[in-house]
């Protein structure tokens, strides 16, 4: 690539006039997020999670994007702790460019084993919250002439994958509620997307599979079921939404973007 090539390219995935609010950051996928979008220069990085010990888990990163960078310990699936969030990213920054809808819980059970208790919560966390968060997002992107919202998918929402129903439920309803928010609000330039990864080696993973009850047969479907032969790394699909993130992007919206190894290929 010639010098001019370069010159011309410089900007390609520059997110440093972003204000990003990204939500379950403690581990895993937001994790992954979190760290990349701040090496890469993001101007504010709101980070949300349940876990109380994000100092401890950022104390790296605390140090050294202290105007930047304002972890908050809420729970997304109660409203009033969405606005704590909202509030301060207004506070601090004055707007909101992009909402990263990432928490997520999952429970493996076949759909009749499944307690109540854990059906509702994954509801409340995995679908409840993207409402909570558009409900008080959206005015102001639309006042300030447009927006990203990326919402983590998964291939649940378009595959069968044994013992997951209610998180596969509720990610079928993310991959809806993203072509319809798509739709409502591509007048307002305000784009949403999905990221629908594969199994990726996070915590939430292996939780899932000792929650199985015989994590050598679920960790043998899982390898058999991507074509690559491997899981995802959270570092290589943050990627992807460093990309959506950037201006080289602006025409993808509506779309549920496979990250997955080929499994839903086959």
């Amino acid at each position: 690539m010639d010098r001019d090539t370069l010159n011309m390219n410089s900007n390609i995935l520059d997110i440093s006039s972003k204000i990003v609010i990204c939500t379950g950051i403690a581990s895993g996928i937001g994790k992954s997020i979190a760290k990349l979008f701040l090496s890469a220069g993001v101007q504010g990085f709101i980070g949300v999670d349940n876990n109380e010990n994000m100092d401890e888990i950022f104390s790296e990163e605390l140090s050294r994007y202290p105007d930047t960078f304002f972890p908050l310990c809420c729970d997304i699936s109660i409203e009033n702790d969405v606005r704590k969030y909202m509030n301060l990213a207004r506070s601090t920054f004055g707007r909101i460019d992009i909402m990263i809808n990432n928490a997520a819980v999952a429970h493996a059970f076949q759909i009749h084993e499944t307690p109540e208790e854990l059906w509702d919560k994954t509801f409340d966390v995995n679908v409840k919250s993207l409402y909570f968060n558009a409900k008080h997002l959206i005015p102001s992107m639309k006042e300030n002439g447009g927006g990203l919202i990326i919402n983590t998918g998964s291939i649940s929402s378009h595959v069968g994958i044994p013992t997951q129903g209610a998180y596969a439920a509720s990610k079928g309803a993310v991959a809806q509620l993203t072509r319809q928010m798509a739709i409502d609000y591509a007048g307002d330039n305000i784009r949403v997307v999905a990221v629908c990864p594969g199994t990726v080696d996070t915590p939430l993973v292996h939780a899932s599979a000792k929650e199985s009850g015989d994590e050598d047969q679920f960790w043998k479907m899982i390898y058999d079921g991507h074509p690559l032969g491997r899981i995802a790394s959270p570092d290589e699909v943050a990627k992807l939404y460093l990309y959506l993130s950037s201006d080289d992007a602006s025409f993808i919206t509506g779309a549920n973007m496979m990250i997955d190894g080929g499994f839903t290929a086959k």
